[in-house]
């Protein structure tokens, strides 16, 4: 028997933890498709507080790398034995008692000339201090409809949203949108309008400057263009600029919305990559909101897929490779296909559904 982890600081009862009686015992040997790793994430969901999971597989990279990172991240206990060639993966979990955002029960109902409109219905989701995750799905499943009621822009027809602790009534500072459109002002340049919150907050000249100046930085945006106008910087820019104004603000949540839909494949790519690095150095929690499935995987620890008719929460996918992510990883083409096939699932029943609709009423 092979003792290969351990996490540092855990009290000697966490030091026994393959000692101690499992919660749930999962053999996950020959699994392909869910990945090991997806299924151990989703029987983690559903353990309690401190509860004990214990997986027997026979996937050396899902013992060794994919599972011990996962629970790093998530600040879990675990031990991994090698016993007769099998892994024995010992995890326990532990919740976090202060989510940095809570949404809980959440429904959103518009009425319209034709009729109310269920935008979502009875949406939970958790997320915690530091998680960059991504929201997929088909257009009118809501997803957009949920990051404007994080922000405070709209309200929840019934349910609740919090944020670290706060609920959430209207905007505020800890929570800053960029938009597809990046809404940056175009009477002012690129240096006041990345200044523009901190003027409000009534921030010193010369500290709101600094900030500005290593917050462009930062995004990667040359120092020629700090005094350009919105109408001269291309598109790829104006994001940079929107990015940098959000960031500078220094929120707690990046509430961001499709905001590189309308940029080139090259530009794109370029920003996917430089949002990575600005993640992994300030750690800041963003919700990413984006029909591209490929982007999610790229750059969320987890990707939320939707599904519409209602608005809903159809799955979850724990994206657990190394960063920063390329297009060509194997695995980013692995987790792509499975979140398509998903979402090809949801948009198949969608279409049977109207079908089925339309024999009844012309039938």
């Amino acid at each position: 028997m092979t003792d290969l982890g351990l996490e540092s600081g855990q009290t000697e009862e966490l030091r026994n933890l393959h000692e101690l009686k499992p919660s749930k015992i999962i053999d996950i040997r020959g699994a392909i498709c869910p990945h090991p790793l997806n299924i151990i994430r989703d029987t983690i969901i559903n353990l309690g507080d401190r509860e004990i999971l214990q997986a027997i597989c026979d996937h050396e990279p899902t013992a060794k790398e994919n599972a011990p990172r996962l629970c790093i991240r998530r600040s879990y206990p675990y031990r991994v034995i090698e016993k007769n060639g099998l892994w024995h993966i010992f995890i326990q979990k532990i919740e976090k008692t202060q989510p940095r955002l809570r949404v809980l029960n959440v429904s959103k109902v518009f009425k319209t000339n034709h009729g109310k409109v269920i935008a979502l219905d009875n949406v939970n989701l958790t997320i915690q201090e530091g998680e960059f995750v991504c929201i997929v799905g088909p257009s009118g499943c809501g997803k957009s409809t949920l990051l404007n009621l994080t922000a405070g822009l709209d309200k929840p027809t019934q349910g609740e949203i919090w944020s670290n602790g706060n609920r959430v009534s209207g905007p505020g500072s800890e929570r800053v949108v960029v938009f597809q459109e990046g809404a940056l002002f175009p009477w002012l340049t690129v240096i006041d309008n990345v200044e523009f919150g901190l003027k409000l907050r009534k921030v010193a000249p010369e500290i709101r400057r600094t900030l500005a100046l290593d917050y462009l930085k930062l995004v990667g945006l040359d120092e020629k263009f700090h005094n350009s106008f919105i109408h001269q910087l291309s598109g790829g820019m104006k994001q940079r600029v929107a990015l940098a104004r959000a960031l500078v603000m220094e929120p707690a949540i990046l509430l961001m919305d499709e905001p590189f839909a309308a940029l080139d494949v090259y530009t794109r790519e370029t920003l996917h990559e430089e949002l990575q690095n600005i993640w992994i150095e300030s750690h800041k929690t963003i919700v990413f909101v984006t029909h591209n499935v490929q982007e999610a995987v790229l750059l969320g620890d987890r990707v939320i897929v939707f599904a519409r008719n209602p608005g809903r929460i159809k799955s979850e996918y724990e994206i657990d490779i190394a960063r920063p992510r390329k297009i060509d990883h194997p695995e980013v083409f692995l987790n792509t296909k499975w979140i398509t096939d998903d979402l090809k699932e949801e948009l198949e029943g969608q279409l049977q559904y109207k079908t089925n609709e339309k024999e009844v009423v012309y039938g």
